[in-house]
């Protein structure tokens, strides 16, 4: 059938038409509409139903097509879906000839600087970090020298979140070939861009990523990871050649789920003498942990955590960003919430209002994973949350806790409790980021236990990525996540896959350093494990055991 998509302001009014494309009857309509190329990439809760991000309208004419599901009357409000809003995701793309839908434009989500001076005869390499949600770049001279840098929204985004749903989508290979064409595009259009303003012409290119987003970029058979027992298609440490590209380098991949943003990233830190033994923790959408001891062996394991630590998924998740409340704290105004700008919002007394807010600015429209996991930290500390995840009733303590704790309120998706800014926590979302800490804190203690190392032994626990440079190593000490004995060798290492990306793309010595390293990586299997399920149940609280 034809799909034609329309833009719409954000009052719904119709503005231009976006373009028109072929989709298959019986697929899933949100990857349909977000995978067309046609409209800019949102991130998706993998139909979840809870983001609401991928609602699309259809004409009153053709409205009998997608009938209203209950889920969109609870999240999108019975006037909404009497105007012919619906929530893609809870829809299949219907067996009739054409279908025209209005999606409302959404925000461009990336940035890009110039570092040094046009030089249009220079030679670049291109270090790139394809993560699941974001692409991250930098470009380089050839003695790695930064020219310019950015990130994007991983143009995949519509095929969902997390790494099984991507998956999920490249299992037939047309399917797989449209992943990699969103990918492909965007880096050939950087590097276009790049030739263009003059930064210089990139001669090669590094990408790191996950063991899922690099085959689905190579377009490879990802059928090994689709089910167990897993397996890769390749080990990395190559150059392939991809059409429209420069020659791009892949780090090795160490193990299924163990890809060469891992690899990338103790590349880098090895390169900058973090003291040993360290562990590298990515807690993106798939939980990736990294040993690297005093005898220089590498211990790997990974856990599959979703999507909550990128913001998507929770009611009110949002990815960071000035529009998303990133830190709450609990005082005597009561619950207070902090933009990454600085901007505060309490809640106290059942109004919303700003404190000591530096601007005024609109009010934030979600919450970002350190939002959420300084929030929990809160709630437990000061008795409003329990160990097991539930909520109760402070019986002593501060006033405010005591008077937080009574506002919570019976809800059609469940118990949930209201926040600053119109915002809330449900009992649902406090589930889910359960299970994400029992499955890290499940796997840093596998890690530990698998290269024989107390807690006590590690010199430094090192958090990658946005997460790892925002979180309060207090919060994920109260909640669990780590032992509190490594609450001061926490460390922030920013994006150390696109580091590690720099380093490989310049330097032959450091491929071969790491070649040998992850030829004698030891994995560890932590769903192969007889006592995993037990072990994961153990670790189904907010306290480390």
């Amino acid at each position: 059938m034809r799909l034609i998509l329309r833009f719409s302001d954000a009052d719904g009014t119709p503005q231009e038409t976006a373009g028109e494309c072929a989709a298959d009857s019986g697929d899933n309509l949100a990857r349909a509409v977000w995978l067309s190329g046609l409209v800019p990439p949102v991130p998706l809760c993998s139909g979840l139903g809870r983001c609401g991000r991928c609602r699309v309208r259809v004409d009153a004419a053709q409205a009998a097509s997608l009938p209203p599901q209950p889920e969109e009357t609870r999240l999108l409000g019975e006037e909404a879906v009497a105007a012919g809003w619906r929530l893609a995701c809870r829809h299949s793309v219907p067996d009739i000839p054409e279908l025209t839908l209005e999606v409302p434009r959404p925000p461009i989500r990336g940035s890009r600087r110039l570092l040094r001076g046009a030089d249009e005869a220079r030679s670049l390499l291109l270090a790139v970090d394809l993560g699941t949600t974001s692409v991250w770049w930098r470009a380089l001279t050839q003695d790695g020298d930064p020219v310019a840098d950015g990130h994007f929204l991983n143009p995949q985004a519509g095929a969902g979140a997390d790494v099984m749903s991507r998956l999920a989508a490249a299992r037939e290979p047309a399917a797989r070939a449209r992943l990699a064409s969103r990918v492909r595009d965007s880096l050939r259009e950087l590097v276009r861009q790049l030739a263009e303003e003059g930064s210089g012409r990139v001669s090669g290119l590094c990408v790191a990523g996950n063991t899922a987003m690099t085959d689905i970029f190579l377009d490879r058979d990802i059928s090994g990871l689709c089910a167990a027992p897993y397996r890769c298609s390749h080990k990395g440490d190559s150059l392939e050649h991809v059409p429209g590209l420069p020659p791009v380098y892949i780090p090795p991949l160490p193990a299924p789920f163990v890809g060469g943003d891992i690899s990338a990233g103790v590349a880098a830190l090895a390169a900058a003498d973090i003291p040993r033994p360290f562990v590298l923790a990515d807690m993106g959408t798939n939980g990736e942990l990294a040993l690297l001891d005093n005898e220089n062996r590498l211990f790997l394991t990974s856990v599959p955590l979703g999507p909550a630590l990128e913001g998507i998924g929770p009611e009110c998740g949002h990815m960071a960003g000035p529009d998303s409340i990133t830190h709450f704290s609990l005082s005597p105004l009561g619950l207070v919430g902090e933009t990454a700008d600085g901007r505060r919002f309490a809640d106290g007394a059942g109004q919303t209002g700003r404190v000591a807010s530096p601007a005024a600015g609109p009010l934030p429209t979600g919450i970002s994973a350190t939002g959420y996991l300084s929030l929990l930290a809160a709630l437990l500390q000061f008795g409003i949350l329990d160990e097991d995840g539930r909520f109760c009733s402070p019986g002593s303590g501060m006033p405010v806790a005591r008077a937080l704790a009574s506002r919570m309120e019976t809800h059609p998706s469940g118990v949930r409790l209201p926040l600053p800014a119109g915002l809330w926590l449900s009992a649902a979302d406090v589930e889910e980021l359960l299970k994400v800490k029992a499955a890290f804190s499940l796997g840093l203690e596998t890690l530990l236990r698998g290269a024989g190392l107390a807690a006590s032994d590690l010199a430094c626990l090192c958090l990658g990525g946005a997460l790892g440079e925002h979180v309060r190593p207090d919060s994920l000490a109260r909640l669990g996540f780590l032992p509190a004995i490594l609450r001061g060798r926490v460390r922030a290492v920013g994006n150390s896959s696109l580091d590690g990306a720099a380093l490989l793309a310049v330097d032959e010595q450091a491929r071969a350093a790491l070649r040998r390293l992850c030829e004698g990586a030891r994995l560890l299997s932590l769903t192969d494990a007889p006592d995993f399920h037990e072990a994961y149940v153990r670790h189904m609280r907010f306290v480390w055991r």
